[in-house]
């Protein structure tokens, strides 16, 4: 708030002075305050006892309103509310705020109101004072006419300082007041035409403060980063026995899963005594099995092209002769191949058997076999 011997001042809105913005370039008594259009205020005044007769006036936009006057020794305390209305001093007009209104051409402006444009100011004189009379405030000489403010006229788009400057001051609707009582009224003579103390308030929009600094400019809300809170033992340990758990129902399943095939060292099956050999010679759905039951000490392997298992094919003293045109046969054991499905939900089940063994494979197959023995025919 400006203060300046003693003085204070203020203006008002609501019952609550207008926050203030000094600029740094600027006395102490001159200071910049935010305006809102429709918004109405007070010019409050509060000081100590005059050193000597005053004189105070006040300005808006320039434009003389209205004044009082204080002997030497008497308290300063005076509130500008509006003004009255004309043959009706129970009527009073509060001032406001308004936007400007701008035209193409200047309405008349006199060179006083464009240089204040935008200003409250409280300005103190030196004065004389005749003497005193009394009189009653309802029978007080009223305002013969309003002042003519700023605001009843527009202002040119070519003018810069209007263009710049968003709001006006204007009077608001009229307020019935209470100003029955007596005063006393004193002549008075204004001594010096330049103030010796003078009091300003620059209104501007909000936006016009904050771009020139007199605002701070508004914080851009952070992003809500949230820090990763410490897990808990409790959780900890929960997601432990949850992993520990699945691990086990994993080991779990991998035991349980039915061997297949048979389990093999390298390619070779042995076979010692009477000692069944189970080897798959089929791929695909429709599988093979063969079963070989003999007593051969030195076993011969047979890599079957379509399976990974190995065939073994043992016999005695006389083996199968065949060859590329014919074949013959000595005395053998007769060899059996039996196709069997798996049991209960395994495709692999195997079932040893010791008999005859009889052959009932594709060509391709009988083929191979035959190819088989008489390479052992050969080799004995």
């Amino acid at each position: 708030m400006p203060q300046a011997n003693g003085i204070q001042v203020n203006l008002i809105c609501n019952g609550t002075p207008l926050t203030e913005y000094p600029k740094p370039s600027s006395t102490p008594n001159i200071v910049f305050c935010e305006s809102t259009p429709g918004q109405t205020f007070q010019v409050q005044l509060l000081g100590p006892k005059a050193t000597s007769d005053c004189l105070i006036k006040l300005y808006c936009d320039g434009v003389y309103i209205k004044s009082c006057s204080y002997p030497r020794r008497e308290c300063l305390s005076k509130t500008f509310q509006g003004i009255y209305a004309p043959n009706d001093p129970t009527k009073l007009m509060p001032f406001k705020f308004s936007n400007i209104e701008l035209s193409e051409e200047d309405q008349n402006h006199s060179e006083q109101i464009v240089k204040n444009l935008g200003t409250v100011s409280l300005e103190f004189f030196h004065c004389k004072f005749g003497l005193i009379s009394k009189t009653n405030k309802t029978k007080k000489n009223s305002i013969k006419s309003i002042p003519s403010l700023a605001s009843a006229n527009k202002f040119s788009e070519r003018n810069k300082k209007a263009s710049m400057i968003p709001h006006t001051i204007s009077l608001g609707d009229p307020i019935t007041v209470d100003r029955s009582g007596s005063s006393t009224s004193r002549p008075r003579k204004q001594i010096d035409s330049t103030p010796y103390l003078r009091f300003v308030w620059h209104y501007r929009s909000r936006n016009l403060l904050t771009t020139a600094g007199l605002i701070p400019q508004p914080a851009t809300p952070l992003p809500d980063i949230q820090r990763p809170r410490p897990t808990s033992v409790a959780h900890r340990n929960d997601e432990t026995r949850a992993v520990q758990g699945q691990k086990a129902r994993v080991k779990e399943a991998k035991e349980t899963k039915p061997d297949i095939k048979p389990k093999a060292s390298g390619s070779k099956l042995k076979t010692s005594g009477s000692q069944s050999v189970v080897i798959d010679l089929c791929d695909g759905d429709d599988e093979t099995t063969s079963f070989f039951s003999s007593t051969l000490d030195n076993p011969i392997t047979l890599d079957d092209d379509d399976a990974e298992v190995g065939l073994v094919i043992s016999s005695s003293e006389r083996v199968l002769q065949a060859s590329g045109s014919s074949s013959r046969q000595i005395d053998t054991k007769p060899v059996k191949i039996e196709s069997e499905k798996a049991l209960k939900g395994h495709p692999k089940e195997k079932k040893r058997v010791q008999a005859k063994v009889e052959v009932k494979e594709s060509d391709r197959k009988r083929v191979k076999l035959e190819m088989v023995a008489a390479s052992l025919n050969e080799k004995r």
